[in-house]
């Protein structure tokens, strides 16, 4: 079944025409210790799942020479907070793997830790200071810090220029022009939208319907966006069944060649110990009175993608968030991610292109945790691995990304599942052997369905 614990829905309100869900800041600090009174200038990018990436500039003090660090970002929240379901405490950005773009390794570099504190009349966790000590909540009294939230003014050539080169990626991504836009033809593609979501469960049915509503809002503000058809069916509620699920999948989804289907369940899934396959049933039936009734109500996601693939449609996303473990699994509660203010960083045409009008055929199976593993929810936010599928689709649809292609947004949005989980107590006691593992597992076809 599907553990209730924490994280939005797929596709949330981040989708749009700009990337709400990308900060930039601009932060500039001083430790004012004996043996560190540099001034740092930090460029520093923040997405909604925890990842990031930061470039420092300063001076040597004995040469005046130039030093430029780029490290990599990392979320962690000081304490227990995680543990005790707060996620409104002091959050941490932490800064990883940091390497030399100009200078050397012989150069001493202390990595800073970032401290964003909740801000309960925005909602948002806001810049509240430095440390050069992870574990130092409170910023010291002698450091100095500031730090400017970059909006599409403030984000321009000349400060780019201070930290990035103009033929490096994400300048080049960040200032590239626009194309134009979409022909007579591309407009004419629709994109299907068939969500499946248990919203009368006890335990989940409040996260399921954050799921439909955010679902809903962000493939419509894709389409707009796209200045494509939109065609969206629900199933949940009292139609929550298998048979009407089957019933959409034949009589809803009639897409042409060059369209689009998205097939997603937010829900209980599970597997069959007397079966070796990879991917979960998803249980269509909110009530049941026995093991061998979730069984007749109940089908495969890999069964709903074979009958998806056999349409004409150029592309298919399928994707399931639910448990893939026995099912008899209980469920577990936690807390929601930290979220800063958006930058409101432009889409790009030629990303959104590659993902969703690209030429050649596609489909996508993807669920949210790999055999024998739970999927965690919150019902009063949503979904786990639903959140950063989100957040990847939405980088990778930016101007800061180059490149794109769905398996660069598949193991992204891996990536920061496990990490995540890996922060995450499934169970209490919060002992190490009652943290969380939940690893997302994805296939991509090409062509008519073979692999």
């Amino acid at each position: 079944m599907k553990a209730t614990y924490f994280f939005c829905c797929l596709m949330s309100v981040c989708l749009a025409n700009a990337a709400l869900c990308q900060s930039v800041y601009h932060f500039k600090y001083n430790f004012h210790q004996p043996e560190d009174s540099i001034g740092y200038d930090a460029f520093f990018v923040r997405y909604d799942d925890g990842s990031g990436l930061l470039r420092v500039r300063y001076l040597l003090p004995a040469t005046g020479e130039i030093v430029l660090v780029e490290a990599d970002v990392e979320e962690s929240y000081p304490g227990d907070t995680l543990a005790a379901g707060n996620s409104n405490g002091p959050l941490v950005l932490r800064t990883i793997n940091p390497r030399f773009i100009i200078g050397n390794n012989s150069i001493r570099f202390n990595p800073p830790f970032f401290q964003f504190a909740y801000n309960a009349a925005s909602g948002f966790h806001e810049p509240a200071g430095v440390t050069a000590v992870e574990k130092t909540v409170a910023m010291s009294p002698s450091t100095s810090f500031t730090a400017e939230l970059l909006t599409n003014g403030g984000l321009n050539k000349t400060l780019v220029s201070a930290f990035f080169s103009e033929d490096e990626d994400f300048y080049t991504n960040l200032f590239r022009p626009g194309t134009k836009g979409l022909t007579a033809t591309e407009k004419n593609t629709r994109l299907y939208l068939l969500i499946v979501a248990d919203t009368l469960d006890k335990e989940i049915g409040a996260a399921c319907k954050l799921d439909i509503a955010r679902t809903l809002q962000t493939f419509k503000g894709l389409t707009d966006t796209l200045g494509i058809k939109f065609l969206a069916k629900t199933i949940a509620g009292t139609d929550y069944s298998k048979k009407n699920v089957e019933l959409a999948i034949s009589n809803f989804l009639k897409p042409a060649p060059s369209d689009i289907v998205i097939f997603y369940y937010s829900g209980h899934g599970f597997r069959k110990q007397e079966e070796n396959r990879r991917f979960p049933y998803i249980k269509l039936k909110t009530n049941h009175t026995s093991k061998q009734d979730v069984y007749a109500n109940s089908i495969n996601i890999e069964d709903v993608f074979a009958s998806i693939v056999k349409k004409p449609s150029r592309l298919n996303l399928v994707l399931s968030d639910c448990c893939n473990s026995d099912i008899e699994i209980t469920n577990s509660t936690g807390s929601k991610p930290g979220k800063t203010k958006g930058s409101g960083v432009k889409w790009n045409e030629d990303n959104y292109r590659s993902l969703f009008l690209n030429k050649t055929r596609m489909s996508v199976l993807a669920t949210a945790a790999d055999n024998g593993q739970r999927a965690c929810s919150k019902n009063d936010f949503g979904s786990f691995f639903s959140f950063f599928l989100t957040t990847s689709m939405e980088n990778y649809c930016s101007n800061l990304k180059s490149k794109v292609n769905w398996d660069l947004v598949l193991q992204d949005t891996k990536t920061q599942t496990i990490y995540k989980a890996k922060h995450t107590y499934c169970d209490k006691p919060y002992i190490p052997e009652n943290i969380c593992n939940q690893y997302p597992y994805y296939k991509i076809v090409y062509g008519s369905g073979n692999e």
